[in-house]
């Protein structure tokens, strides 16, 4: 006789996306080296994104876009679209960015640059 698929989701888990990371991982001592780097620019990023500005959006910390394009590189992604997409769904790219579980990604326009950029 057949036993029943009993799947159910649990309401409250207790992961982190730490855990999602092997201790081993490549990526763990470029993010470590790039956190350093990125608490160094503290101050710039402060006065390039004032609080008392008004209207507009509201930005994406630096501190995690940052790290978008460096992931792009290593791991050989081929737009900022997929980038975005993969970032949704795969728990070392969210941790590497810096996202929480709960956090939506944003959309690949966020990192893109235009022409007129450079």
């Amino acid at each position: 006789m057949r036993r029943k698929d009993g799947h159910t989701e649990s309401m409250f888990t207790v992961a982190r996306l730490d855990h999602f990371a092997p201790a081993n991982h490549p990526l763990r001592p470029i993010r470590a080296w790039l956190n350093v780097a990125l608490k160094g620019m503290h101050q710039v990023f402060s006065g390039m994104y004032d609080s008392d500005v008004k209207g507009g959006r509201p930005s994406i910390a630096p501190e995690k876009l940052t790290p978008a394009p460096l992931l792009q590189v290593l791991c050989s992604v081929r737009s900022e679209r997929m980038l975005m997409e993969r970032i949704s769904y795969n728990m070392l790219f969210c941790w590497f960015v810096g996202l929480t579980m709960d956090d939506t990604v944003w959309g690949h326009s966020a990192s893109a640059r235009s022409a007129t950029d450079y």
